[in-house]
């Protein structure tokens, strides 16, 4: 999908440096072939033990691997108006090409867990559908990065401020996906089907 470069006010010009630089800075590498909604990089769990659903036990210091949403991507899939249904067909299609990525690169082998901070955690949304689980986060965290995400929002969704004004107030959780739950997408998709 390409993105238009001109024509955005200049704080989401600045927000766009930002996030090349934190891509940069942070080492979040592309999944599959780099045309998808979400990035990754590898990182460390740094919180108390954690168990999942499925029995997958997080340990501080176990590798994970930290997603970070495209946000020109994902505001392009908002610009005809029908961004939630697209979203929905994107978020599939990068977990089925982040399945595959698990499988084969070996710099993956020892991810057993996914995720990212998020404000769309609600029990019974798309998230716990997907199949994230939710871990509430220190105090500070969720004050500074939520902070931080609903300038993002704000400045990335069309509806903007509206956008955060909807439904109840939510706080910032981190969401975790076991590398078992992330199959289901490849198995859903298809081992021979193209992403």
């Amino acid at each position: 999908m390409r993105h238009r470069r001109n024509g955005y006010p200049p704080a989401q010009r600045l927000l766009d440096r930002l996030e090349r630089w934190v891509i940069r800075h942070e080492d979040y590498r592309p999944i599959g072939d780099g045309a998808y909604l979400l990035r990754m990089k590898v990182a460390r769990y740094r919180r108390a033990r954690f168990i999942l659903r499925d029995g997958t036990v997080l340990n501080p210091g176990d590798p994970v691997g930290e997603l970070h949403m495209d946000n020109r991507f994902a505001a392009a899939l908002h610009e005809d108006g029908s961004g939630a249904g697209r979203f929905r067909r994107e978020i599939f299609r990068v977990f089925a090409a982040l399945a595959r990525d698990l499988a084969v690169r070996p710099e993956y082998r020892d991810i057993r867990v996914v995720g990212g901070a998020s404000l769309f955690w609600r029990d019974g949304g798309l998230a716990a559908r997907l199949g994230f689980e939710q871990q509430p986060l220190p105090a500070f965290t969720r004050w500074w990065l939520g902070t931080w995400e609903r300038i993002l929002l704000t400045a990335y969704h069309p509806e903007g401020r509206r956008r955060l004004e909807r439904g109840r107030p939510v706080e910032l959780r981190q969401m975790w996906m076991t590398r078992g739950t992330l199959q289901r997408f490849l198995d859903r998709d298809g081992p021979g089907r193209t992403v």
